[in-house]
Order: C-alpha cells, then sequence, then structure tokens
C-alpha cells in the first residue's frame, strides 16, 4: 500500500485521523512526486487531493535539515488559506514542522516573525508572492525552496492572476533553482494545456482521478400555483420565480445540509431577502464575496454547525473551503457552463466515494433548455476547453517593475526568465522591448542601456498593482446598532443610488441608508424589500457548444436524452409548440429574424460572445446605413435590435449578410474605437501600465484625449485584445458566419413569436416581473393599505398615524380642522419641523442679513445659501427661520428649504 513508502510518524498521523486507505489519486500521485516529477493532479473535490500533494512533501521535508521556507503551498483564496492552514497544521504539529499563513490580513508582528524564523511550509496566495521577492531576508529564506504547490490551478491559469504567477514561479526558480512542481486542479477540458502553463518548457506528468463520484442531477422547473401568484405580490417578483424558490425551499427542508449555488451575488441577495421575509424560520444564510470576512466566517461556521440548513452562494463556495458535510446541492438556474455544474455538484456529497446528488431549478423554458443541455455534458465527461491567453502585456508590465523591486535588472536575463513562463513562451524581444519603452516614458522605469532599474514612482506602482485583478473602489457597510461591518457595494452602486432613507440588501436582509459617508454607509435594517446591488464581474459567458446543442435539441426534441423531470420536459415543450404554430423554431441550422414596432429580434444560437461580437458590429453597419443610432441588446440565444423607425427587414439581413467571416477582427476593431467596453478595459490596462493612477475614477478620465496620446503604442493595443479576449469571439464568430455563408445556416423572416417575445419579457435571472398580473397588483394594493403614515397637519404641525384602508373620503386635522395635510413615512415624519418658524436669537439674525442683505439674492441662491450658512455653523432649521422672512411665496420657500436639507445632509461632514 502506498501509505507504507511514506515515514512511519506520517502513518501514524493518518492513523490517528481514521484514514487507513488511499484514494486512487493519492495511489497514483505520491509514487511520482516521492520520484521528483512536476505533476498534476486533476481530480473532483472531495477526495484528497491536497494530502496527495502534501503527504510525499512531508516525507521529504522530515529529511530535509535547514533553516528555511521548503515548501510554498499557493491558492488563489484567502478563505482557502484559513482552510489549508487549519489542515496543514495538524500534520505539522504533529511531525514538528512548522506550517504559516501569509496573505494581505497577515499582522505586521506575524511578517516580521516569519522573517526571523520562517516556516518550513509557507501557506499564501498569488498576489503575496510577489511582495516575498522584496524583503532581502525573505528572498535569502525563498532560496531554499524545494517544493511549490498550486492549489485550484484551472482558476489561475487561463486569468491574469495566472499569467502573473506563471512569471513569479520563473522567477523563484532564479533565487532557489530549479524546484518540483505541483499542481491540483478540478476536473478541466483541457488537462494538457493546464500541465503546460504549470511547468511552462518542463515535462509535467499528470494524473487523473480514476474514482470519479456518481454524479446524479436533474433539471426540475416547477409549475406556478395559485399560492405562488398570491406570494409572488407579497415578494415583489415573478410567480415562477417564486414557484422556483418554493421547490428550493422543499428541497432543502428535505436534506441535512443544501448549498444553494446561484450565479451572480444580486441572485443571491435578492432570493435570500425574498426567503426571510417569506418564512423568518427558514433557517438558511447567504456567503458571496462582498460580504465581509467576519459574515462569511459566520455563515460557514454556522452552516458546519448545522445551524443553518441551506446556504445560498455563488463561486465563493466552488472551491475547496471547508464547510463541513453537505448532502444535496441546488443550482438556482442554468450555471452557463459544464465545468462550472460539476465543481459546484461536486460540493454535496465531499467525501470519497460518496454520491453527489444535486438539482437545477429553472424557472424558464431557455433556463430549462440550457440547464439539460449542460447537466447532460457535465455526466458524460463534456468539459469546456479551458485556454491560456497568450502574451498579456499588462503582466508583462507588471512584472518588468516588480523584477526591479530588488536593483538593476539585465535586460536580456529579464527577457529569457519571462519568456519561460508558458504566457509569455512566444514573446518576441520587439514586444519585450516596446513594453519597456514605454515604462521609461511613463516614468516607472529607468533605462540604462543594458540594464534597466526602478523609479521612485515605479515603486509606489508597484506596492498599489500588487493584483491583477480589476479593482472598483468600494464602499464599507455599517451597521449603526452594532457598529459591525456587514460588506461591501461598489463604487458605481453607491454613486447612483446611495442616499439617506434609500433601502437595498445585502446579507439576504433589507438596510437602509442612515448616512452616506467618504469611504463607508451608516445602515440600519428594516423589513421591507429593498433594491438589489450591482456588482462588477457577475454573470459567466455560455459557450458557443453549449448554445449550438440548445438550438439541436429544439429542432430534434429528444427529450429522452436528457435527465429533466416530467414538469421541465413538459413546460419546454409546450413552448416549442406554440413557437411552432409562430413558424419556424430557431436551431443550430436556422437563424429567425422577427420583426415588431421599430424593433427587430435575431434569434442565433451562438452562445454569449459571439452574439456579443456579431450585435457590436451589426448595430454599427445599421447605424451607418440608416444615418441615425441603432441600439442592441444580447443573450446566448438572440440579438434584440432597437431600431430609430420601422424598416425592410431585407437591410437587416443584407446588413448581416455584409459581415465577411475573413475581415471579422477588422471590423470588430473598427468597432472597439467608440466602444464602452474598450473605455473600461483601456483605463485598466492604463493603470496596471502606470500610466494614470490606480484610485483614478474612469468616469472623470477623459478616455479620447488619452487614447489619443497612446494611439499605436503596446499599452493601447493591449487593452483591444484584452477586450477581444474578455468580451468578444472572433474565432467563434467567423465559424458561424462561415455557416451563414456557405448556406450550412439558413435566415428566416417573421413576425413576432414566443421565443421573440420570451427575450424582450424576461432577461437573465430577473427579479421584479416586466408586467405585474392582477394577483401581483391585488397583493401589493394590500401591503400598501396597511402601510402605517405619519399624516402632519402643516397649519398647525399635529402628527398622527393612519393607515391607508382607514382613511375617510376628506381627511382633515382633528386639531385644528385644516385640510393641507401631508402623509409622511415614519422615518422622516419629523420633516414636519421644517415648516415650525420660532424666532431666531438677535445674533442669528444679524449673521444672516449681513451675509445675504437683500431678498432677490437668497431666492436666487436659495440652496447655495443653505450650504454656505452649514459651513458657518448656522444649521438648516435656523437658517430656515431667518431666510423665510426673504420669501413672499411660501411654497417657494419650501421648496429651496426641501432641497437645501439633503444638499446640507450631505456636505456637513465635509463642513465639520
Amino acid at each position: 500500500m502506498v501509505f507504507e513508502i511514506l515515514d512511519k510518524r506520517i502513518q501514524q498521523v493518518l492513523r490517528d485521523k481514521d484514514i487507513h486507505e488511499p484514494t486512487g489519486p493519492q495511489r497514483e500521485a505520491i509514487p511520482l512526486i516521492l520520484e521528483g516529477n512536476h505533476l498534476l493532479l486533476v481530480a473532483h473535490t472531495g477526495i484528497g487531493k491536497t494530502e496527495a500533494a502534501m503527504l510525499p512533501i512531508f516525507h521529504r521535508l522530515l529529511g530535509t535539515p535547514g533553516k528555511g521556507i521548503k515548501c510554498i503551498y499557493i491558492t488563489p483564496l484567502r478563505a482557502l488559506n484559513r482552510d489549508m492552514l487549519k489542515r496543514l497544521t495538524e500534520f505539522g504539529e504533529a511531525l514538528g514542522l512548522d506550517v504559516a499563513v501569509r496573505h494581505g490580513d497577515t499582522s505586521q508582528a506575524e511578517r516580521q516573525s516569519q522573517s526571523k524564523n520562517p516556516p518550513d511550509v509557507l501557506i499564501t496566495t498569488p498576489e503575496t508572492v510577489q511582495v516575498l521577492f522584496t524583503g532581502k531576508r525573505l528572498r535569502e529564506h525563498l532560496s531554499r525552496v524545494r517544493w511549490v504547490v498550486v492549489d485550484e490551478i484551472h482558476e489561475l491559469a487561463s486569468n491574469e492572476r495566472g499569467a502573473q504567477l506563471a512569471v513569479a514561479l520563473e522567477r523563484l526558480a532564479e533565487v532557489a533553482g530549479e524546484f518540483q512542481r505541483i499542481g491540483l486542479s478540478a476536473t478541466v477540458g483541457s488537462v494538457e494545456e493546464v500541465a503546460r502553463y504549470l511547468g511552462g518548457a518542463r515535462e509535467v506528468r499528470t494524473v487523473r482521478a480514476q474514482v470519479s463520484k456518481d454524479l446524479e442531477v436533474t433539471v426540475q422547473a416547477p409549475q406556478v400555483t395559485d399560492a405562488d401568484r398570491d406570494l409572488a405580490g407579497r415578494l415583489q417578483s415573478d410567480p415562477h420565480l417564486v414557484a422556483g424558490m418554493r421547490r428550493c425551499k422543499s428541497l432543502i427542508e428535505e436534506h441535512r445540509s443544501t448549498l444553494l449555488f446561484v450565479n451572480t451575488r444580486d441572485t443571491a441577495e435578492a432570493i435570500a431577502a425574498r426567503y426571510h421575509i417569506w418564512d423568518e424560520g427558514f433557517k438558511v444564510g447567504v456567503h458571496h464575496g462582498s460580504l465581509s470576512k467576519e459574515i462569511r466566517v459566520e455563515m460557514e461556521e454556522q452552516f458546519k454547525q448545522e445551524r443553518l440548513k441551506g446556504l445560498i452562494c455563488t463561486s465563493s463556495l466552488e472551491l475547496g473551503i471547508d464547510i463541513g458535510s453537505v448532502d444535496f446541492a441546488i443550482q438556482y438556474n442554468s450555471p452557463r457552463q459544464v465545468a462550472r455544474l460539476i465543481q459546484r455538484m461536486g460540493r454535496a456529497g465531499h467525501a470519497v466515494g460518496e454520491r453527489t446528488e444535486g438539482a437545477i431549478v429553472a424557472s424558464n423554458p431557455d433556463e430549462i433548455a440550457e440547464s439539460m443541455v449542460i447537466a447532460r455534458k457535465a455526466t458524460a465527461g463534456e468539459l469546456e476547453d479551458l485556454r491560456v491567453r497568450e502574451k498579456p502585456m499588462a503582466v508583462l508590465a507588471n512584472q518588468l517593475v516588480a523584477m526591479a523591486m530588488v536593483g538593476q535588472v539585465e535586460k536580456e536575463l529579464a527577457y529569457q526568465v519571462i519568456k519561460r513562463s508558458y504566457p509569455f513562451r512566444s514573446l518576441t524581444r520587439e514586444e519585450f522591448h516596446g513594453v519597456l519603452d514605454q515604462l521609461v516614458r511613463i516614468g516607472l522605469l529607468f533605462d540604462n542601456e543594458s540594464k534597466y532599474r526602478r523609479t521612485s514612482r515605479g515603486m509606489r506602482y508597484f506596492y498599489d498593482n500588487l493584483s491583477m485583478i480589476p479593482d472598483e473602489r468600494t464602499f464599507l457597510i455599517r451597521d449603526i446598532a452594532t457598529r459591525r461591518i456587514v460588506g461591501t457595494l461598489d463604487e458605481s452602486f453607491v454613486l447612483s443610488f446611495a442616499e439617506p432613507y434609500a433601502a437595498f440588501i445585502t446579507h439576504g436582509k433589507t438596510w437602509r441608508i442612515v448616512e452616506v459617508r467618504e469611504d463607508e454607509l451608516l445602515v440600519e435594517q428594516v423589513r421591507d424589500i429593498g433594491s438589489i446591488p450591482s456588482w462588477t464581474g457577475e454573470d459567466l459567458p455560455v459557450p458557443y457548444d453549449i448554445a449550438q446543442e440548445v438550438g439541436r435539441l429544439r429542432r430534434e426534441r429528444g427529450y429522452g436524452s436528457y435527465a429533466a423531470d416530467r414538469d421541465a420536459v413538459r413546460e419546454l415543450d409546450r413552448y416549442l409548440k406554440e413557437q411552432d404554430k409562430d413558424g419556424a423554431v430557431p436551431s443550430d441550422k436556422l437563424v429567425t429574424l422577427e420583426m415588431g414596432k421599430r424593433m427587430a429580434v435575431l434569434n442565433l444560437c451562438f452562445g454569449t460572445k459571439v452574439n456579443e461580437t456579431i450585435s457590436k458590429v451589426l448595430s454599427v453597419l445599421l447605424s451607418a446605413r440608416l444615418g441615425e443610432s441603432v441600439g442592441v441588446h444580447t443573450d446566448p440565444y438572440r440579438i434584440v435590435i432597437e431600431l430609430p423607425r420601422d424598416i425592410n427587414p431585407q437591410i437587416i439581413i443584407d446588413t448581416l449578410r455584409s459581415i465577411r467571416s475573413e475581415g471579422v477582427e477588422a471590423l470588430v476593431r473598427l468597432v472597439l474605437k467608440s466602444s464602452s467596453y474598450l473605455r473600461y478595459r483601456f483605463v485598466f490596462v492604463a493603470k496596471k501600465f502606470g500610466a494614470i493612477e490606480k484610485d483614478a475614477d474612469y468616469r472623470q478620465v477623459n478616455f479620447t484625449r488619452l487614447a489619443e496620446a497612446f494611439e499605436e503604442t503596446p499599452l493601447f493595443e493591449e487593452a483591444v485584445r484584452r477586450v477581444l479576449w474578455e468580451d468578444f469571439d472572433i474565432e467563434g464568430t467567423v465559424a458561424a458566419m462561415r455557416r451563414i455563408e456557405s448556406g450550412e445556416v439558413e435566415l428566416k423572416v417573421m413576425a413576432l413569436t414566443t421565443i421573440g417575445r420570451a427575450g424582450l419579457q424576461h432577461s437573465r435571472e430577473l427579479i421584479m416581473p416586466q408586467r405585474a398580473d392582477h394577483s401581483i397588483l391585488m397583493a401589493l394594493k394590500k401591503r400598501l393599505e396597511s402601510e402605517v403614515m405619519s399624516m402632519s397637519c402643516l397649519n398647525c404641525q399635529t402628527q398622527w398615524r393612519l393607515k391607508p384602508q382607514d382613511a375617510p373620503e376628506r381627511i382633515s386635522c382633528p386639531k385644528c380642522g385644516g385640510q393641507m395635510i401631508a402623509a409622511l413615512l415614519p422615518y422622516n415624519k419629523q420633516d414636519i419641523g421644517l415648516l415650525k418658524k420660532p424666532k431666531p436669537t438677535e445674533e442669528e439674525t444679524k449673521e444672516i442679513r449681513r451675509m445675504y442683505k437683500n431678498a432677490s439674492l437668497v431666492r436666487e441662491h436659495g440652496r447655495r445659501a443653505m450650504v454656505t450658512l452649514a459651513g458657518r455653523g448656522i444649521g438648516p432649521d435656523t437658517a430656515a427661520r431667518v431666510l423665510s422672512s426673504f420669501y413672499d411665496d411660501e411654497d417657494e420657500f419650501l421648496r429651496d428649504i426641501l432641497s437645501a436639507e439633503l444638499t446640507y445632509a450631505r456636505t456637513k461632514r465635509f463642513w465639520d
């Protein structure tokens, strides 16, 4: 048995942990690692990948004397670091080996301790690896590294964080000499590509799990009941979504511990909030990356201890974070990609040999069909290919500066080190020197002929840009009652939405904003439905192959090949039969154009990125042809075109056919020059090149002037290439257009049909219904009628409470009989105080009259006057008492004073 070749002390620790038999991957991997091979281990979650890598390393460590970091264990998430520290420390303590963690949250004292007394095993993140090269003492410790383990390597290989790490590993080889590389990956479609990423030019052996879990996933689409329609009104939601929530709730209640995966953070918040309003006794939590670390850990612990029956989560719990025993997993609506479904379902039965059980609960026919296809591909092991992006120049710029943090760098050495990494294997010297020269012009580096060194600005740049993750400024959310940090909101949401008394959802609860501060929101919890925040980097694209199979399913209707319950099949079949009555069904071999009033729907089963690419080119060409703007929005199965006027459908067909396959990239590059995509990506790349500061607001950047200044430079070309990689699919679009050109895919013009209308009526994971039916309106009416209002007499300021359902036909003040009555919500009933006019003090009157000597000035600058007074320490109530004497028209005064009140509240902190 393979455990018998390990050190006796390790065997004893395994027995103490009640581990007696190795898993299949452990049986294969441990001997290969002991032989010194570079290795990529590919397996589902929960079959001992970590132990397969670390047991042979612990065995070697026990025979490796000396001080210094000998093994670096890299994970993509800090939460994974916490788990790994706990798991590996148990082994380390038993074996007399020191294990430590280092990342952005590590205290200064702990970092200093690690510099003086380095651990044998250091657990860290890709970003922190960058910092390890900078300290003299840390570099000395790194010189003893003999093993590097990259956990969840599939999460890194295809993005810029991964390219940065690949270069870092080559830099480490310069410091430590060659070391053994071990990668741990979930099941991916292109194992060889990930192995090449791990090793660069080195040979990497691969081990794929022979012990595959039995995956049992069914697609479910519950029918809408009358109870769902009634509940939809109370929850301000769509009956189909409520039916899905009801099914998820019953599945959670049937099992001991269930993970409910959703695709976006806003969906997680929307569902959690509605569950809490629906049934306070339903023990379900919410977990995603924009909640505070404290709350995420609390949710994980409550779930482990089974105080929560369910946890609504995003990809934050996809990876191997320890959350205890999970016996069921639910995916709400399609997971968009096969690999995501396998990873998420793999969290159920998270132990060797356990069966994986799960369900996809879909809310509409498009989601049903897509889910059926993905579930079939998952059980058949047909995963998407993972591709490593070649030559991301923003990473090259970042690493050139990083390498100069320890002194002068030989240009040729830097080029050779970077070129050894797999993402930069085809980097030319011309490209290398182009980026280097640009960094010199920007002011991050000095050019010393055959060498280069950093500037002082270059050092600031390095620490500001340790991470290649696109960053948006975030605001903390602080509970005013407990002073606890609840989570974060992106700046774009705060600036467009946040003001006092606005309500939003996070942590599955609704919060009302009390005060907006410079970097945080003070909030209080309320029982209501608030707005759903938006966060950057959300929904996943649907690949071309999946959209094509959805098209084939529509055409062939071979439902028996797919795992779906009777309701799901019935709903999808009903949808397609309705489409049959309308004409033809768009499929993998038919594109239909549906014409409506000043709009058109182009149905193409080409997937998210191909449809996005075609739509952007089509909109520009149509706009040029019509002489007016044409709007577009897309999903994986259609392009909705907003026209300035009704046009002949042949114009759209001719314009689509004019997009020749060989000219797609040239057309897209032309379109990009005026695209919002390029604006966002360009600002990110410019930050990573150091051309603009890290905290610059992209909305304040003069994009046109900046783009003109950097056109035909490596920076500008990198921004364009990044858009083509991240947002578009040139290769897929070329293939799709060739099929249209050859006649393999037909085009047909129709009136608006069932499938076309579906694209107009629902967007992905919509929470609010587009059109409220009678039951929703009646439920909403009932809720509004029972809302308690603070009635306020504008004459005598008397206030009393009243529900609309109890209100007489004519409302009058019970004290003075006045009929000028304001209806205020409880939280702003104090606004009635603005109408009170107690006599100001003599000093206040003199000060205000000195500042504002005539009434016209006050009326002209009413709001500015209020802010200026606030700056002098005179609050709005006092100012109102004096300023009102300048107004003849009380309504005019009230309008000015109320608008000024809001301005005062927003500027008070500045004046303070």
